[in-house]
């Protein structure tokens, strides 16, 4: 029944979009039919032996979907590395927390500067804007929860004779993933944003910000609203993906995300 609301809801959104669209008349404001018909055409009429992906969306949609995936991916394991090595030691925690929090109040655009004068502007630099926005939530998650587990339970596996990674593997780790699983939700939001942003820097010769800004500056208005439906599309979807991934690995959590 939630399932049959979710998408009632949407589909009235939709509809509501078409009638008013339809109403005003504007090119400004196009009817999702236009852009749904201007998308397929741009990116989804391919051959059966392609997906029916068309040219273009090799040529913009999978570098994006690519760099998205590994700054997610860089990210993601670099935040549970640290934040896992941090919270199992309270001094280190308290010496790095102040720099730490610095680093994650800086805006991530106003580094790209000083990832320019070090990288220059290609995929390296998009990379590195992604994973240094997206590590935050996911290492910050990681140390609160490492920080959370019983210290009667880590004393209880020092004293069963367990090594230092097997008590990251069987009771850090676990302990943590709620907590791993709420930073990864908001490290994917964040990937998506940093993919787009720096696919609209100087020096990028595809992906999806770089056609966003290439139907800007031709003032393709149509391509524009596929650009940000298509983007809407896909964290969507990335969402989704990574909600299955936690309620297959959290079944056993009482916390566990439940849609």
């Amino acid at each position: 029944m939630t399932h049959l609301y979710r998408w009632g809801v949407l589909a009235l959104a939709v509809l509501g979009w078409q009638f008013a669209a339809a109403a005003y008349g504007s090119v400004f404001f196009p009817p999702p039919t236009t852009i749904a018909g201007h998308m397929r055409g741009l990116w989804f009429d391919g051959p059966v032996s392609q997906v029916f992906l068309s040219q273009t969306a090799f040529d913009h949609i999978l570098p994006s979907v690519a760099r998205m995936t590994a700054g997610f991916l860089l990210a993601a394991a670099l935040g549970i590395a640290l934040g896992l090595a941090l919270g199992r030691s309270a001094y280190a925690h308290a010496v790095l927390d102040p720099v730490l929090q610095f680093a994650r109040a800086v805006p991530p655009p106003a580094l790209v500067p000083v990832f320019v004068v070090f990288l220059d502007f290609g995929t390296q630099m998009q990379l590195t804007s992604i994973v240094f926005s997206a590590v935050w939530p996911v290492l910050i998650n990681t140390v609160e929860g490492a920080r959370a587990v019983d210290p009667v339970q880590l004393e209880t596996a020092r004293v069963y004779g367990l090594t230092g990674p097997q008590r990251v593997r069987l009771l850090l780790l676990p302990a943590a993933l709620p907590k791993i699983f709420a930073g990864l939700r908001l490290s994917l939001s964040l990937s998506l944003i940093l993919m787009v942003f720096s696919e609209l820097l100087p020096g990028t010769a595809n992906g999806l910000g770089f056609q966003l800004t290439d139907a800007q500056s031709r003032s393709d208005l149509l391509t524009v609203w596929a650009v940000i439906v298509l983007l809407g599309a896909l964290g969507y979807l990335f969402n989704a993906a990574l909600l299955g991934v936690e309620r297959r690995l959290l079944g056993w959590h009482t916390g566990a995300r439940a849609t």
